[in-house]
């Protein structure tokens, strides 16, 4: 029997805050042994002249930690969506090779893509002082409080390198149990919901408009009988409201009940991300926010590395759904050391890369 938007959900994905505190696998620990191989692959790139997106994951084998990388990366497409990798040793390295580090576990996880217009594919979270008036600009660049959204990737890799003085809270919700709520307490809801709006493109959109907007993208995806999501409540009123499409009361009190939903107590978890915390999520499956952040006094401030990663084997979505939130944001001509291949730059294979 064929999955509907009106059925009830029960899988692993489809926790809430509880599933999550009585069970805490998902956490791993990186211990003395992963930090050996985890060495000993960065000496090999190294030692070959290698930097950050210039290597494959067949050029940094990460030997046994390779193995349990292998079991998180299963987690991610199977089970929960959600891994907090622990004891990454950040105070051991240099900027340069914890980039290098942080690259070649991506390439373990998938093809990195583009995250700005700019090409990056290890980029910063940190407060940039960017006017709070400017309505295009990226939540990653500012210290205000990020509502629950998802990224046009598979999955999205966070690791702290330092953390702010007050707030920065990471909060997450599975978007499966928050299609479950909606199935029992408003399933009027769902016809919106599953047929979609459109999207702001803030100017990262394929032309480069700060007026362009995309087709009409579901907030709910069903493909092959799985449930996927996509959601940013910003992006969807302000698109609505560069197309000049008129939402309706329902589809208004709909997007609002994400963001709702996704913020109670009972399923959204909370984590202070410290420094050598590394947080994945998938995308399709998973919410994710931020309150807002106070910077050190001293000039130190919160400091994330990102990375955008579609999987070598992800989940199955429906065509046009797959377009928008698979493709990142493409760089523009001429900007990013590492803008190769349209925005995607692909190191599941072909060591020479």
């Amino acid at each position: 029997m064929s999955l509907s938007p009106h059925d009830l959900i029960e899988a692993p994905f489809a926790w809430t805050r509880a599933d999550l505190e009585a069970d805490e696998s998902w956490i791993y620990r990186i211990d003395e042994d992963d930090k050996i191989d985890i060495d000993e692959a960065l000496q090999a790139v190294k030692a070959r002249d290698r930097i950050w997106g210039e290597f494959s994951r067949e050029e940094f084998p990460l030997g046994r930690f390779g193995v349990k990388l292998e079991a998180i990366e299963r987690e991610i497409r199977e089970g929960r969506g959600v891994v907090l990798i622990r004891d990454f040793p950040v105070d051991r390295y240099g900027l340069d090779d914890i980039k290098t580090i942080y690259w070649g576990l991506g390439c373990h996880l998938g093809t990195v893509i583009s995250n700005n217009v700019q090409g990056e594919f290890v980029s910063a979270v940190v407060d940039q002082g960017v006017k709070v008036d400017d309505e295009n600009r990226r939540g990653n660049t500012t210290s205000r409080l990020l509502d629950p959204h998802t990224d046009p990737s598979d999955i999205v890799v966070l690791l702290c390198m330092e953390k702010a003085k007050e707030g920065g809270m990471s909060s997450l919700a599975s978007a499966i149990a928050v299609h479950n709520e909606i199935v029992k307490t408003h399933p009027e809801y769902l016809a919106s919901l599953h047929r979609g709006f459109r999207r702001d493109s803030r100017g990262n959109g394929p032309t480069g408009d700060p007026n362009e907007v995309s087709p009409p993208i579901p907030v709910f995806d069903i493909a092959e009988d799985v449930l996927s999501c996509s959601y940013g409540r910003q992006v969807i009123l302000k698109g609505a409201l560069k197309a000049g499409d008129e939402l309706s009361s329902t589809e208004r009190d709909a997007i609002d009940a994400i963001r709702d939903l996704a913020l109670r107590s009972d399923l959204r978890v909370d984590m202070m991300l410290e420094p050598g915390d590394i947080q994945i999520i998938n995308n399709f499956r998973t919410l994710h926010s931020r309150s807002e952040y106070v910077d050190h006094e001293d000039g130190r401030k919160r400091y994330l590395l990102r990375m955008w990663i579609n999987m070598h084997s992800g989940s199955p979505l429906s065509p046009a759904f797959a377009a928008y939130v698979r493709r990142g944001i493409l760089p523009r001509a001429g900007r990013g050391d590492h803008a190769v291949g349209g925005g995607v730059l692909d190191t599941s294979a072909d060591p020479g890369h």
